[in-house]
């Protein structure tokens, strides 16, 4: 069976390739790819970034659309840069690699974490926003599940002392229509791509007596992985009118902003710009002590600004924390079934 899918491979790559073209595939000037898969694995591991190989040949008339259009997206190129170590093969000289990743045509993109587990694989022509949206999503399925921030930052690890807990999959929707969280927009769409993005019927989770619609079967596991990611702060309420108008009102999606990892929710158009204009005055709105680290304060009495990736939730209460360590020092001394990351 596998000499026959190697043949098959070889046969996609030996037809109709047009005598007007050279045998290299079209180099984009944006993006810096590696052509050792070796070096590149190794770059990856040494930097901590993922490796992103792009499965290519010149009669492939699609390679050469994402060559054009794709790849030098601005977005592409600035993700990649910060996230990415990215290889270009041809699938007719890496056809044996090409087949250890079931691929059966070609454009194909696969991302791999530095320990070469699977992340993503995409076989077919994506558009800027697509590819864009798939390396979002892979790197969002490699973030630490205990340090929810921005995806533009690189991921860091250390060890999880205190996960959340784990969301029951609701098998049907359990409320109506008009009660799903986020106008039935995917929270993790959000977060992760940057995009409004119907759920889907099929993929729902409960989550602090809240529900959640899904766009696909991706989003909904890396939402049931770490909740705390991808719901909105301050419970979905606008910041903005909050803090300027001293009144609550709950937050669109079509006005979210992204600051620090933490998805708000702006009451308007308006409202999203004036956030936008100074986010460390409105995101620390709801926030216990102002935002400060509530175990500076009480170890020495000191005032030290706290992070919203480094968050707890205390019987209601949040607290921000400047690091990991302030926020474990803090959870040690708090009964364990009253804090939620």
């Amino acid at each position: 069976m596998r000499l026959a899918r190697l043949a098959a491979l070889a046969c996609i790559a030996a037809a109709g390739v047009p005598s007007s073209r050279g045998d290299d595939v079209p180099s984009g000037e944006a993006l810096a790819w590696r052509e050792d898969y070796g070096a590149a694995l190794e770059e990856a591991r040494t930097s901590g970034r993922l490796l992103w190989i792009q499965f290519t040949g010149p009669w492939c008339p699609n390679c050469v659309r994402m060559e054009q259009d794709s790849f030098p997206s601005p977005a592409v190129v600035a993700r990649t840069k910060s996230e990415f170590v990215p290889l270009r093969l041809r699938a007719d000289v890496h056809q044996e690699m090409a087949l250890d990743f079931n691929l059966s045509g070609l454009p194909a993109s696969v991302i791999v974490d530095p320990d070469r587990n699977v992340l993503a694989v995409h076989q077919g022509y994506l558009g800027p926003d697509d590819l864009d949206g798939l390396l979002g999503r892979a790197v969002a399925a490699h973030a630490p599940r205990h340090n929810p921030e921005d995806l533009a930052d690189a991921p860091r690890r250390a060890g999880e002392l205190v996960g959340p807990p784990r969301p029951k999959a609701v098998e049907t929707p359990a409320k109506k229509e008009e009660d799903v969280e986020l106008a039935g927009f995917c929270p993790v769409s959000l977060v992760a791509e940057k995009k409004l993005i119907q759920g889907q019927a099929e993929y729902v989770v409960e989550h602090g007596g809240r529900v959640y619609r899904f766009a696909n079967a991706l989003t909904f596991n890396l939402f049931r992985r770490d909740p705390e990611r991808y719901v909105p702060a301050n419970d979905g309420r606008c910041p903005v009118e909050q803090l300027d108008a001293g009144r609550e009102a709950q937050g669109d999606p079509r006005f979210g902003a992204l600051y620090r990892g933490r998805l708000y929710l702006c009451a308007s158009k308006d409202d999203r710009s004036r956030f936008v204009q100074d986010p460390e005055r409105y995101a620390a709105v709801g926030v216990e002590a102002g935002g400060n680290c509530p175990h500076c304060l009480a170890e020495r009495g000191e005032a030290v600004p706290g992070d919203p990736r480094y968050s707890l939730s205390e019987e209601g209460r949040r607290f921000w924390f400047p690091d990991e360590a302030h926020r474990d020092a803090f959870m040690s001394l708090a009964p364990s079934d009253t804090i939620r990351r």
